[in-house]
């Protein structure tokens, strides 16, 4: 660990020839991502016996899998190490809690040199949702309303609440639903205005909470009761 930035050096067997490249240094910036940023800088070095090797053909790659086991393409970088031995490039995509290995491989004159870092990402993104309304909520009947929620590594639950604001008197309706990690869910509330009179209000929320205890709401929606 240096300066808070992870730094992990392979060092493999020298070639015969000490003018080649025989040793790759690979530096993560951060090796702890957050999955809201998603992105990795890499930090390259091809060296031969300690001395910066400049010039040479350097591929990027990542092998990235998510806490669901489910592997996600990265485009690999390709580029060429400048004077002074180094190679920088810049990842984007990682966005779903898992683990991954970035590998550099440096193709020298006399075969290939590879050097690999581990990273991780955590997720920090929380659900998205949305109420879709009912057209009317009549009293003394049971009316439907949706929520759609999705998150992109699972969603734990959904909590609705209706709440009847009449005469300034404010009655609340509440149920949770767990949704047992679900990516994408369409999850039903029935609300059944009894207690209220012609003309209130109600106001429609919904929290949704993921798996790894991201929490976020949904625009609040308010409808007036019908006779």
């Amino acid at each position: 660990m240096r300066s808070n930035l992870a730094l992990t050096c392979l060092l493999l067997a020298p070639f015969t020839a000490c003018a080649t490249t025989n040793d790759v240094a690979i530096e993560l910036a951060p090796d702890l991502i957050s999955s809201i940023d998603g992105t990795l800088t890499v930090h390259a070095l091809a060296l031969s016996d300690r001395d910066p090797v400049g010039g040479e053909k350097i591929d990027l790659s990542i092998d990235y899998t998510d806490r669901n086991g489910t592997p996600h393409a990265i485009e690999p970088i390709t580029g060429t190490t400048d004077d002074s031995g180094a190679f920088e490039g810049v990842f984007g995509g990682l966005t779903f809690d898992g683990t991954g290995t970035v590998t550099a491989v440096v193709h020298g004159g006399d075969g290939e040199v590879t050097g690999s870092a581990t990273f991780a990402v955590l997720d920090r993104t929380p659900p998205a949702l949305t109420i879709t309304p009912p057209a009317q909520i009549r009293i003394g009947q049971d009316t439907s309303v949706s929520v759609h929620i999705t998150d992109e590594i699972g969603i734990s639950q959904v909590l609705f609440e209706a709440t009847f604001s009449d005469n300034g008197n404010n009655n609340r309706d509440r149920s949770t639903i767990v949704t047992s990690g679900s990516l994408d869910a369409t999850i039903t509330f029935e609300v059944r205005p009894n207690d209220t009179q012609v003309g209130a209000t109600v106001t429609l929320h919904a929290l949704g909470e993921d798996l790894s205890g991201n929490l976020a709401a949904a625009a609040s929606v308010t409808l007036t009761v019908m006779p």
